[in-house]
């Protein structure tokens, strides 16, 4: 419930935005609800809506992929903080666990392909789970955990109101101090149909076992909703426009010509077909319209205006999605240097946002924990070490302009090496060992790296 004060007899309103009167019907729907109470309503229509146009539609297709492959790439990657002898052998393991499907609950992919798994979901359908599975070690799993990536359907949204823990709200626990304990989550997916499982009930999962991330747009949210949901209407509308623009363009390749003449013939006398005039449509259609004939060819209607219209809902629809016009619709035709600079500036904001706030704290993070937990609990670590992650590097527009800025972002101080090569996407121990063994390789058969240029460079130079 709200309340407005108004003071005398004045009739109009300091903001016009808060008018109420015909101007001010658009915004009829708006109301003072609060995040959850707003998800609850809308959660699975906007779920089912969304995974509908990613199957069916191009762009909503592309939109999604667009997010993922360029939050995620090769993978975050983790960088531990320890003493040299440490860092190889924590990396070692993480290898073996992390680098192959040894760390998935499936056994299909890596960790670094569950982060790409994890962000297409919360990116389609709003949110994602990952639960950790206790398990004994073998010869394929060096540890005694394993990760099962499940999407938010199986968050069970029906469990509201107070119970023997606390209170939940769409399927997530808290206690009487409003502190996040745990989970209500299916067994099995709500949309599967199983033989052996009729109906299913959801079970209490701890906090300390499960991993929900997803985008946090307002405080106290519970639940995310999939991206790109305000321009869910507006992509509908532009199907159907692609789609009456199609059949307009059928229909007028149909006929070619009109035969104009008497009106004493056509609708009585059969065609060859046995057929009473034209029951179906094909091309090069000529259609004879009476006996006296002239013929008159068709003007079919032309789409001049359909590209300005298409670009410029398409821009409406990456805005929405957070994304460019260009990585959308992959047209780059119209980009320069300086555009598309601007423009990874500003799109790049997003894929950071989406990278260390909510990525890394959410997902990243806490599995590091359980892996160290779980090298402590097989002996192979003494106590925990902790780990900062790094993105995958964002590829680079003009390479020789971009390299020099980074040489002098080094050369400042503002940045480390090992921190570059990271953003660069390569492991800086690995660099730095490649890179002596190479020195030492040319230092023993006489070569500089001075002496490395090409014969061009040194008779331009002398010339």
């Amino acid at each position: 419930m709200s309340f407005e004060i108004s003071f005398g007899n004045r009739k109009r309103r300091a903001y016009e935005a808060a008018d109420k009167s015909r101007r001010g019907k658009a915004f009829r729907n708006a109301k003072s609800t609060g995040v959850n109470n707003e998800v609850a309503g809308a959660l699975v229509t906007l779920r089912d809506r969304s995974r509908h146009m990613a199957r069916n539609n191009g762009w909503a297709r592309r939109a999604i992929e667009a997010i993922t492959k360029h939050t995620i790439g090769e993978g975050i990657q983790p960088a531990p903080d320890a003493d040299l002898e440490t860092i190889k052998q924590v990396k070692k393991i993480w290898t073996a666990w992390a680098g192959k499907t040894a760390c998935d609950w499936y056994g299909k992919t890596t960790f670094y392909g569950l982060q790409e798994l994890a962000m297409r979901s919360i990116a389609e359908g709003g949110d994602v789970l990952i639960v950790r599975h206790w398990v004994m070690p073998d010869q394929d799993n060096p540890l005694p955990i394993k990760l099962q990536i499940i999407e938010g359907d199986q968050l069970d949204h029906t469990r509201n109101g107070y119970n023997e823990y606390g209170y939940c709200r769409l399927g997530v626990q808290f206690d009487n101090d409003g502190r996040l304990i745990g989970y209500w989550i299916y067994e099995y997916h709500p949309g599967d149909s199983y033989i052996f499982a009729t109906a299913i009930q959801s079970k209490y999962f701890p906090k300390e076992d499960v991993l929900h991330a997803f985008e946090v747009l307002r405080p106290g949210q519970v639940r995310g909703l999939p991206f790109g949901v305000s321009a869910f209407m507006k992509q509908s509308d532009f199907s159907d426009y692609e789609d009456a623009q199609l059949v307009k363009q059928k229909v007028a390749a149909c006929f070619a010509a009109f035969v104009l003449g008497s009106e004493d013939m056509g609708l009585d006398n059969d065609n060859e077909d046995g057929q009473k005039g034209i029951e179906r449509l094909q091309p090069g259609i000529i259609e004879h319209l009476g006996s006296a004939e002239t013929v008159e060819f068709a003007n079919p209607p032309s789409v001049s205006d359909y590209d300005a219209y298409a670009a410029r809902i398409l821009q409406g629809v990456a805005a929405a999605y957070g994304i460019t016009y260009e990585m959308l619709t992959m047209d780059y035709s119209k980009v320069n240097f300086t555009s598309g600079r601007m423009a990874k500036i500003d799109v790049t904001a997003n894929f950071k946002s989406w990278q260390y706030n909510m990525i890394v704290p959410q997902i990243c993070a806490p599995v590091w924990d359980w892996f160290v937990k779980a090298c402590i609990i097989k002996g192979e670590l003494t106590g925990y070490i902790p780990a900062d992650w790094t993105a995958p590097r964002i590829q680079q527009l003009d390479p020789v302009r971009e390299t020099d800025a980074q040489v002098k972002r080094i050369q400042s101080g503002l940045a480390t090496i090992s921190e570059t090569l990271r953003e660069m996407g390569r492991e800086p121990e690995e660099f730095f060992t490649e890179y002596k063994q190479d020195m030492d390789r040319l230092q023993k058969l006489g070569i500089t790296i001075e002496s490395v240029t090409l014969p061009s460079t040194k008779n331009d130079t002398n010339g």
